[in-house]
């Protein structure tokens, strides 16, 4: 299906003009005409707005020069190329068109060729901004969809990310039990397509308790509470993060269990690659949350007890195990089950 011819809005008190442009372009473009500034302003604010406008300088009232300031100074207008038609040669004159923002100049009287080559060339020069634009906004999509967004807005804005050092965060690893042995006997559409659902879940999850996805590995999800953001209360976040996750119905036909671990403490954070860019965490505050999926049991978040006795008022849990921790030596892990339920206080009345 051919697209329809761009739309060239006429703008110019002088019937002549009008007839001598309209003709011109006629072969090519379709046209609009405006015999005033008022008018050219409703014509290219209105719902088909011109691709390019051609605007009388000298007119009655609201001169070009005027209207090409609104033009652009309206965000529904701004981009419409202008070029002003006129009988001025003097050099100040067209300065000052350039400043108030046409792209153009054409002198009286018209030449149709240099007419249709001047409106080509600036249709050519918009479609090409135009592209360019929406190459950049497809880029920006991506670079959000694969990093935080103040690293995606640091890459944008100054073409790297400083790595740095974040001294209270709470990292979350998830992973799926028996995932492997399904893999290794399903079509792989079946794969993606249940995990790729797994995960959508767990996205939606972690945005609720004020988590970011930090990444995904194989089967393995990772998240973190106060690392890019401001969150009250990181570690309790996480935690319930970490509950909701492990709770989440799986087809019991899958015979998939969710294993999540929890640790909190200093991580380094920044970007890897150039062509393919990584938004990492790093530390003995991630490697310790990976650990403790080793001891990690349905529908529980495994943590260790240091972390244990600063939320355990929140909490129910109990002891499942000992880890070998490197530099840290056996340390108790706990298997956090659900939240606290509020203790009821009764006091008995005084006898009257």
């Amino acid at each position: 299906m051919r697209s329809s011819p761009k739309l060239i809005l006429i703008v110019d008190d002088t019937p002549t003009n009008i007839a001598v442009i309209s003709g011109v372009l006629k072969d090519t473009y379709r046209s609009k005409v405006a015999t005033n500034g008022e008018k050219a302003l409703v014509i290219a604010g209105g719902v088909e707005k011109p691709d390019l406008i051609l605007l009388d300088v000298m007119m009655p009232g609201m001169d070009g020069f005027e209207v090409c300031r609104r033009l652009k100074a309206n965000p529904e207008t701004s981009n419409i190329p202008v070029i002003f038609l006129t009988a001025k040669t003097e050099a100040i004159d067209e300065e000052k068109g350039f400043e108030v923002g046409a792209v153009d100049y054409i002198h009286k009287p018209f030449s149709a060729p240099i007419v249709l080559a001047r409106v080509r060339t600036q249709l050519q020069l918009q479609e090409a901004v135009s592209e360019a634009r929406e190459a950049r906004n497809e880029a920006d999509e991506l670079l959000h969809a694969l990093l935080p967004k103040t690293a995606a807005e640091e890459i944008r804005n100054f073409g790297t990310a400083i790595p740095k050092r974040h001294d209270n965060v709470a990292v979350l690893f998830c992973d799926v039990t028996n995932f492997t042995a399904y893999c290794d006997k399903h079509e792989p559409e079946d794969v993606v397509s249940r995990l790729d659902a797994l995960f959508v879940i767990f996205e939606r999850i972690t945005a609720q308790h004020g988590l970011e996805k930090i990444k995904t590995i194989g089967d393995g999800f990772m998240a973190a509470a106060g690392l890019l953001y401001n969150v009250e209360d990181p570690i309790g976040s996480a935690v319930r993060c970490g509950l909701d996750m492990a709770s989440t119905t799986i087809d019991a036909d899958l015979g998939w269990d969710v294993r999540v671990g929890v640790h909190a403490g200093p991580v380094v954070a920044g970007i890897v690659g150039q062509e393919r860019y990584q938004f990492d965490i790093w530390g003995d505050t991630v490697n310790v949350a990976a650990r403790m999926l080793e001891k990690s049991k349905p529908n529980t978040v495994a943590v260790t007890e240091d972390l244990w006795k600063s939320v355990n008022s929140d909490f129910e849990g109990d002891e499942v195990g000992v880890l070998e921790v490197k530099g840290k030596g056996a340390v108790a892990i706990i298997g956090v089950r659900s939240i606290a339920t509020p203790k009821i206080v009764t006091t008995e009345k005084e006898p009257a």
